[in-house]
Order: structure tokens, then C-alpha cells, then sequence
């Protein structure tokens, strides 16, 4: 395993931001999942990553999830440019960001403290992107620990 394979995120870079993004562009791709759980995410991963190299476009080294249903949800690559090579989504709101490190249990409680900072913010939160910074084989070299990205769409 390469040890760059999942940076480590600063809490000074990531935790309690505010982004706005006007037409951002994303490569997107529907996935499976089992009770949230995403299904050959990997995979999907890997094949969006090479669609977005054979249309000749630069990918971001993020990926993120909207978990819309027990069974399924969307992965979101950024991307430099829209194209007609492949389905894209362009993004466009504002974003409350919190950056946690835990185990994937902890979603719950994570989500709760992401809707508190809003609410402290004045915000509520109309919808939830979460970035899993930390692959599998990483979260057991970092001891099961896995940073997660939740963006809260308050506009």
C-alpha cells in the first residue's frame, strides 16, 4: 500500500468551513448499497476515475456520496470542465463543512453535531454530501479510524 494512498486531513483545512460552489462540475454515477452500506464502491470509483481521464479532464482527489436511500445513492467526482462524454452534475449552493474521524458507527452522531452547527449558524440543513476520506486499507493502517467530510447544503 502506498502510504499518499488516503492523505490525512487537517481540521484547520476542513472542519467548520464554508464553501460555495456556482456550477461546479461533477462526473456522476449511481451506486448500490445494502442498509447505506455502498457495494462496490471501489469499482466505481476506479471506472469513473477512467472515463474522466479518456474524456481528457482532471478529476479532484475527492469523491463524494449522496446516500439518498437504504439501497443506493450517488458518487460524485469533481471534475474541471461539463461534458456530454459522460452524465455530470453541476452543483450549486453553499456548504457548512465538518471533518470527523471515528469509525462509521458514529454517523449518526456526526450527523447530529453537523446539524447543531448549522442550527449555531443560523442554517438548516436541506441536504448532506458526505466525502469518505479514508479507504479500507488505509482505516486499518490509521487503526480502523477513517475521516469523514459531511457538507450540510444550507443554500
Amino acid at each position: 500500500m502506498n502510504d499518499e494512498c488516503c492523505k490525512r486531513l487537517s481540521l484547520e483545512e476542513w472542519d467548520k468551513k464554508e464553501i460555495v460552489w456556482r456550477d461546479k462540475p461533477f462526473y456522476k454515477d449511481r451506486y448500490w448499497s445494502f442498509i447505506h452500506v455502498p457495494i462496490g464502491f471501489g469499482k466505481k470509483i476506479v471506472r469513473g476515475l477512467e472515463k474522466i481521464k479518456e474524456a481528457g479532464l482532471a478529476a479532484e482527489p475527492m469523491v463524494l456520496s449522496k446516500c439518498d436511500n437504504l439501497w443506493g445513492g450517488e458518487m460524485l467526482i469533481p471534475v474541471s470542465k461539463k461534458t456530454d462524454i459522460f452524465e455530470t452534475e453541476l452543483l450549486t449552493g453553499k456548504f457548512l463543512i465538518r471533518l470527523f474521524e471515528g469509525h462509521y458507527g458514529d454517523m449518526r452522531k456526526w450527523i447530529k453535531e453537523t446539524k447543531k452547527y448549522c442550527r449555531e449558524k443560523g442554517f438548516l440543513p436541506k441536504e448532506f454530501i458526505f466525502w469518505y476520506a479514508t479507504c479500507p486499507k488505509c482505516a486499518k493502517k490509521y487503526g480502523d479510524k477513517v475521516q469523514v467530510v459531511v457538507f450540510a447544503r444550507v443554500e
